[in-house]
C-alpha cells in the first residue's frame, strides 16, 4: 500500500493536481498504520490502520461531491464534523462496540463514494476508462470475498490442517489495487476539459497524464 500509494503522488504530481495526489498520500498513512499495526498487534497502531481508513473515505467523499456541484463551505464544515465524530467513536471504543463502530463510520461513506464512481462510470463513454472501471470493481468484489472469508471461515486452516494463505494481508492489496483502478478512472473524467491519456507505468500499471501544452 505504501508503495502503491508514493507510486501514485509521484505519477500524478503534477498532472491532475491535489484531486488524486491527495488520495493516493492517504492511501500511504493507511499502509503505514496497517504495517504497524500487523506488526505490533496493539491497540494504538490498531487505530493508526483504521481510522486513517476514516480519514481518507471522508475525503474522497469530499471530493466526489465537489466534482458533482456540491460544494460550498458547510458541506466541509460537514464532512469535517462526521470525520471527527468518526475519529472519536471509533478510537474511544473498545471491543464489539469499537468493530461496530469502525464498520459503520467507514461504510456509509464508503458506500456513498460507490455511489458517485457508479453516477461517473455512467456518464463514461471512453471503452478504455470503462474497462478501467471493471476492473476496480472486479478487485472490490474479491477483496470483499477475501476478507468475509477470512473473517468468518479462518479457523478451517487450523481444523483441517491446512496452509494459511494470509488472506487478511492479501485483502490489503486487493482492496489498494482497486482503490488504484477507481482513482485512475475518476482521475480521467474530472480532467476531461484538460484532454488526459491513459498511460501505463512498466506496462502495468495505468495512471492520468495531462499534457499542460496541450489542453487547447
Amino acid at each position: 500500500m505504501v508503495i502503491l500509494g508514493l507510486l501514485g503522488v509521484i505519477l500524478h504530481h503534477g498532472s491532475i493536481g491535489w484531486r488524486l495526489t491527495g488520495s493516493y498520500f492517504l492511501i500511504v498513512v493507511v499502509g503505514i498504520g496497517s504495517v504497524l499495526f500487523h506488526a505490533t498487534l496493539q491497540f494504538e497502531h490498531q487505530m493508526w490502520d483504521e481510522v486513517p481508513m476514516v480519514w481518507t473515505a471522508c475525503y474522497l467523499f469530499y471530493v466526489l461531491l465537489n466534482e458533482h456541484g456540491y460544494r460550498g463551505p458547510l458541506y466541509a464544515i460537514g464532512i469535517t464534523i462526521y470525520c471527527a465524530l468518526s475519529t472519536y467513536v471509533t478510537s474511544q471504543s473498545t471491543g464489539k462496540i469499537q468493530f461496530i463502530m469502525f464498520q459503520s463510520s467507514f461504510g456509509c461513506v464508503m458506500w456513498s463514494c460507490l455511489w458517485f464512481v457508479w453516477k461517473m462510470y455512467r456518464a463514461t463513454k471512453s471503452q478504455e476508462i470503462v474497462r478501467l472501471f471493471h476492473r476496480g470493481a472486479q478487485f472490490l468484489a474479491l477483496a470483499l470475498g477475501v476478507w468475509l472469508f477470512d473473517k468468518n471461515l479462518c479457523f478451517v486452516y487450523e481444523k483441517f490442517n491446512l496452509f494459511n494463505p494470509q488472506l487478511h494481508a492479501w485483502w490489503h492489496v486487493l482492496m489498494c489495487t482497486s482503490l488504484h483502478y477507481f482513482y485512475v478512472a475518476c482521475g480521467y473524467q474530472v480532467a476531461l476539459d484538460e484532454k488526459p491519456q491513459i498511460c501505463y507505468f512498466g506496462h502495468l500499471i495505468p495512471y492520468v497524464r495531462v499534457d499542460k501544452n496541450k489542453k487547447d
